[in-house]
């Protein structure tokens, strides 16, 4: 990928970053529950980049965009013409480093100097594709734009980095999905990032995918910027990869902005997926709601870490979060931690977690009714989930019910 002087320059400084840097251990509070040193880290090299190929234009049918990656190639794109007439953009990382400069630029620099841990580092040093989406001010898209990445790649690490800008007063929902592009294939770590950034009175409904295959390493960092009177919700699904560890950071910068973070996971035999939100209240009179279940199959783990964070100034603020889990079978483990940093007296913040087995009277009734064992887990493990994807895109929805049915039958 032909990159600008300044980007180049970015990477270099980024690897620098990373040398310097050492693998998390577990003598820090967020991986103390993730021990990376049995992963081999070391041996994944970064993906090569091609030099990139102009997409094939696409149709985008029912829905307002979409963007395609296979290996770390953009091979097609869509978007309605009457967003693109509007100004909406739609671009991979190649075209969207030279329309969008200076903003990308300063989105780069800032994710870099605050990035406290190597993958962070280790990304930007090896930022092999990705996606910007630009909604101008003013614009409300009600059909979900999608961005699909298809991974692969046994033995190497790609980096796929998606920037969402919502000028001031407009709307649009996306969907991402990351996955495997050959099933049952893998062996390699993706190591992705997500930037959010939500203009004064914005609002994105965002929806992000996991099912790599069970070989993957997977990391992500999301990292949302949510300005006055401006709403964002955040859904992740959480399905694929043998080991997983992902971070949702939402700051809340101006009165009356609001964020929901909402996600789902199942973990099987064999998984292990550490899961941590940040609600980071930087402003007064702002809102954030944070809802995370889990399910955990023998011989799985989770962790789950929530932390609501209220700076000094914040008052006002109203937040609370919580954490649900299934445990479904002997060996799973299931570890949730949600905390409070308060650094200011007028606020309403609240946080709690349970983790519990099926309803063993549930199960008896529904058997009772003519439904095997099986039939009458599912139903009941399914509609644990169900009631949090309903506001979701139903192609989300019903992708994301299928691979957990999926999984259940499996095990």
């Amino acid at each position: 990928m032909t990159a600008p002087s300044w980007m180049n320059a970015l990477r270099e400084r980024a690897r620098n970053r990373f040398q310097e840097m050492a693998w998390p251990t577990t003598a820090e509070e967020e991986w103390r529950r993730t021990d990376v040193s049995r992963l081999g880290l070391d041996s994944y090299a970064p993906a090569a980049v091609s030099a990139p190929e102009p997409p094939r234009e696409a149709d985008a049918a029912d829905a307002a965009g979409l963007i395609r990656f296979r290996s770390n190639r953009c091979v097609e794109i869509a978007l309605a013409g009457q967003w693109r007439d509007a100004g909406v953009r739609l671009l991979p990382l190649d075209r969207a480093l030279e329309e969008f400069e200076a903003p990308l630029h300063g989105l780069y620099e800032q994710a870099l100097a605050e990035a406290d841990n190597r993958f962070l580092a280790w990304h930007f040093a090896s930022l092999s594709h990705g996606a910007l989406l630009w909604i101008p001010p003013g614009l409300e898209i009600r059909e979900p734009i999608f961005l699909d990445f298809e991974e692969d790649g046994p033995g190497t690490m790609s980096a796929p980095h998606v920037a969402i800008l919502l000028g001031a007063g407009s709307h649009a929902s996306v969907v991402q999905r990351i996955s495997a592009r050959k099933d049952g294939a893998g062996g390699m770590l993706c190591n992705a990032v997500v930037d959010i950034r939500l203009a004064d009175a914005a609002g994105l409904q965002m929806y992000e995918q996991q099912k790599l295959s069970p070989a993957d390493l997977y990391v992500r960092h999301v990292r949302a910027q949510v300005g006055r009177d401006s709403s964002l919700r955040h859904f992740d699904a959480e399905l694929g990869a043998r080991w997983a560890k992902t971070r949702v950071d939402c700051s809340l910068d101006g009165p009356g902005a609001e964020a929901f973070l909402d996600g789902a996971y199942f973990c099987g035999a064999g998984q292990h997926m550490d899961l941590r939100t940040v609600q980071r209240h930087q402003s007064p009179k702002a809102m954030s709601r944070a809802v995370y279940k889990g399910a955990v199959a023998s011989g799985g783990r989770s962790v789950f870490q929530g932390l609501i964070e209220v700076a000094t100034g914040a008052s006002g603020t109203d937040a609370w979060l919580t954490n649900r889990n299934l445990v479904l079978g002997e060996g799973a483990r299931s570890d949730s931690i949600p905390t409070l940093k308060i650094g200011n007296n007028d606020v309403k913040c609240s946080h709690g977690s349970t983790t519990g087995r099926l309803n063993a009277e549930e199960l008896f009734y529904l058997e009772s009714r003519g439904l095997s064992a099986a039939d009458a887990r599912e139903m009941l493990v399914v509609g644990y989930f169900e009631d949090l994807l309903t506001p979701a895109p139903e192609i989300f929805r019903d992708q994301t019910l299928g691979v957990i049915r999926d999984r259940l039958r499996a095990a």
